[in-house]
């Protein structure tokens, strides 16, 4: 998203106090557990907001401390919070992360090349989640100098966190996907720890999602809630009116290139018609829709690309043609509301995304 390319704005120019727990193991292992001031954690300068220690216990996730970011969100508002030093010989990331609102959080990393890294989650707020990241994690943003196409950790000038939902969902387009998302916000964080060897997950090349990490990488539209229900994503909504009852998925351009469609693995609690939605780098979408769901059992569904129509809201925008190649975001939506068909109630689990060679 292009929110995403807003982390270019990061200065990492400034001096900071690094505190670091060695133990005597032969894997090394550093953690930040804020029980002490000199964390390291700051503000990036010119953004907003104030960051401090808490004793509050419904706010600690362990200890007596953890690190509290107060801020206001808004259009062309950033949130950011700065780490100068990180572990070179780290392979991966593990920390505990808490928002009061609902949103996507970036963790980013800057190179001393000016090469940048992120990786994005859903924190559903008012909860804390674990969030455990490897290197293979991390994607290059989008306005990020191409280097040598690799996180280099030994070469690492900063690490920080941005609540990117804080800016994108305060953008009137898509506050009627959203919801209204202004005013002030927190997110804590506590026990933050660098890994010396990457969390093991099963290399799937044509995977798009197999939820196998801790955390999920799908955006909800307002009155959806997502959460992770073991190796599956549980997608849930329970509303007294229609909406659009959606999750969407961006994913970086190229990764499709070559396939000829795409296979969803779901069980859906009551009968619907759902939507497979697909949105090009120029704006097209293009679309499908299944009968789908009814006896909550695990249904399979395969659809090839040149099943797809254009969207009539987006002809024009580009070619008219759809290119794998150029697909950045996957989303199912639940339309049988609209027909007819549906409920404005109703559960999913979905459990898994992969492509079709």
């Amino acid at each position: 998203m292009r929110a995403y390319a807003l982390l270019g704005l990061m200065t990492l120019g400034w001096m900071a106090l690094g505190e670091s727990i060695g133990n005597a193991q032969q894997d090394p292992r550093s953690v930040i557990d804020f029980e002490k001031s000199d964390h390291g954690w700051f503000v990036l300068p010119g953004a907003d907001g104030k960051l401090e220690l808490t004793t509050n216990a419904v706010d600690v996730k362990s200890g007596k401390q953890a690190l509290q970011y107060t801020y206001i969100a808004g259009k062309d508002v950033l949130n950011v919070i700065l780490r100068l030093e990180a572990e070179p010989w780290a392979e991966g990331f593990r920390f505990w992360i808490k928002t009061s609102r609902p949103t996507i959080v970036a963790f980013a990393v800057s190179e001393e090349s000016e090469e940048r890294w992120q990786a994005a989650f859903w924190v559903g707020g008012n909860q804390w989640q674990q969030v455990t990241l490897a290197l293979s994690d991390f994607e290059r943003a989008e306005d990020s100098p191409r280097q040598n196409g690799k996180l280099d950790m030994q070469d690492v000038a900063g690490i920080g966190f941005v609540d990117v939902g804080a800016l994108f969902f305060a953008n009137p387009e898509v506050a009627i996907l959203f919801g209204e998302q202004k005013g002030t916000r927190m997110l804590w964080l506590d026990d933050f720890e660098f890994l010396s060897k990457a969390p093991p997950r099963p290399q799937r090349p044509d995977s798009v999602d197999d939820f196998q990490r801790d955390y999920l990488t799908w955006i909800p539209t307002q009155g959806v809630q997502i959460r992770k229900e073991g190796n599956a994503m549980r997608v849930e909504y329970d509303s007294p009116i229609p909406g659009i009852f959606a999750v969407l998925k961006p994913i970086p351009v190229g990764s499709l290139k070559g396939t000829r469609g795409i296979q969803v693995s779901l069980s859906v609690r009551n009968m619907t018609v759902l939507a497979l939605v697909v949105e090009e780098e120029d704006g097209e979408r293009w679309q499908v829709t299944s009968e789908i769901g009814g006896e909550e059992k695990t249904e399979s569904y395969q659809v090839l690309w040149n099943a797809l129509t254009i969207t009539d809201d987006t002809k024009g925008k580009g070619d008219g043609k759809l290119d794998p190649a150029k697909i950045k975001l996957v989303s199912l939506i639940d339309v049988g509301i609209f027909m007819e068909m549906g409920t404005p109630s109703n559960r999913w689990v979905v459990r898994s995304v992969q492509k079709v060679r």
